[in-house]
């Protein structure tokens, strides 16, 4: 957004106030809205409490967008979010804009995030679930001009005959800065020793959950750290749930880690959730980095990870062979064989030139996903 303000763009953004906690941005104008109550209520069937949620949310964007139109201003273009709602009823506020929508995931039963898992089998009810869940999906589908998806993976999420109508435009990340990470000479983090030979293995998620691989990585560590007594760990982000089910007992996983495997607390150093100063030292210490994910919407962190020059042993899961090749970019394992990513962590530590070439290779590719290609095909799609 910035880039188009500075190309002399009027940019007007809607948020939910409740949701917005960032500070106001300069150069354009932010109007909030709030829905006037919470959805779901006990008395709705409960496939349809998303829904109504979804429909207050857009109800609230519509009444701020028509005092936008009531002022006078028209939009000659408007892109939204898709999937929380607030773009559902923008094109009757505004009909004679071109209306462009991101999309980031259609729920599909069956080959995909949801039958990953153990017990792998969904419900019936949870497939009627889910379907249902893609009503307002399909309802911003049919109402946007253009439609875009982040990866060529979410692309294919969606049913084959609707395929052709999304184009693939990942927003990108800030490769120049996360180049020059391992140049800048950045602080140690304090957790660390100053240890010549210390090895860091680094794992990245905003929760430590079953979506991200963290049981499976969290026991590979616990094996590493009794075979490698000069590896520690520095691990970023938090004990919750973002995407799926927690565990059964309501513990989180990083309290499970703690009381039921021999992590050596001395060289197992939990950051929690970090800010980017923070996450930065996390990228530039790394020696090798590990990333795991069920078939699901790519992590940021795993771009990053890549654009900052890490050696990476990620899972072999769909997302993430799109971006990465095994033995030419990274070392890719399958996401439930523990034994495996700790012989693939083990040989990225125990070879250096390996490391290196992977990591060159990983670097470059993440080109392609950077913040700046990403601003050059959205612009030419505003412009087309």
């Amino acid at each position: 957004m910035p880039a188009w303000v500075n190309q002399g763009h009027e940019v007007v953004f809607l948020a939910n106030g409740r949701e917005w906690h960032a500070p106001n941005p300069e150069g354009f104008r932010l109007v909030h809205y709030a829905p006037h109550r919470r959805g779901g209520g006990a008395s709705l069937h409960s496939y349809l409490r998303r829904f109504e949620q979804a429909i207050l949310e857009g109800q609230a964007a519509y009444r701020a967008a028509t005092e936008l139109a009531a002022s006078d201003w028209q939009p000659d273009c408007i892109i939204n979010h898709v999937g929380f709602g607030n773009g559902l009823y923008l094109s009757d506020a505004f009909p004679q804009a071109r209306r462009i929508s991101l999309f980031e995931w259609f729920y599909r039963a069956r080959d995909s995030d949801v039958d990953f898992l153990p017990p792998h089998r969904v419900s019936a009810d949870h497939q009627l679930r889910l379907r249902t869940w893609n009503a307002q999906t399909l309802l911003e589908l049919a109402a946007c001009d253009r439609a875009v998806v982040p990866t060529e993976w979410q692309r294919r999420q969606f049913p084959v005959h609707l395929q052709d109508r999304l184009q693939v435009i990942h927003e990108g990340v800030d490769t120049t800065l996360l180049a020059g990470l391992r140049r800048a000479q950045l602080p140690r983090l304090p957790c660390l020793p100053s240890d010549p030979e210390l090895e860091v293995l680094t794992y990245v998620s905003r929760c430590f959950e079953e979506y991200r691989g963290f049981p499976q990585a969290i026991e590979a560590i616990a094996r590493l750290q009794q075979a490698r007594p000069r590896l520690h760990v520095v691990l970023a982000g938090h004990d919750g749930t973002a995407y799926g089910h927690g565990r059964a007992d309501g513990k989180g996983w990083a309290a499970w880690a703690r009381e039921a495997l021999p992590l050596d607390p001395a060289r197992t150093h939990w950051l929690g959730s970090v800010q980017e100063k923070t996450y930065h030292q996390v990228l530039a210490c790394s020696t090798v980095h590990l990333y795991l994910t069920v078939p699901f919407v790519l992590s940021w962190s795993l771009l990053e990870a890549m654009a900052a020059g890490c050696a990476i042993a990620a899972s072999a899961t769909p997302p993430v062979l799109e971006l990465l090749e095994h033995e030419r970019s990274a070392l890719l394992v399958d996401f439930f064989d523990v034994g495996a990513q700790v012989q693939a962590v083990t040989t990225l530590l125990d070879k250096p030139n390996l490391r290196g070439r992977l990591a060159a290779a990983a670097q470059a590719r993440a080109g392609a996903y950077s913040a700046e290609a990403g601003r050059l095909a959205w612009d030419a799609l505003l412009q087309a």
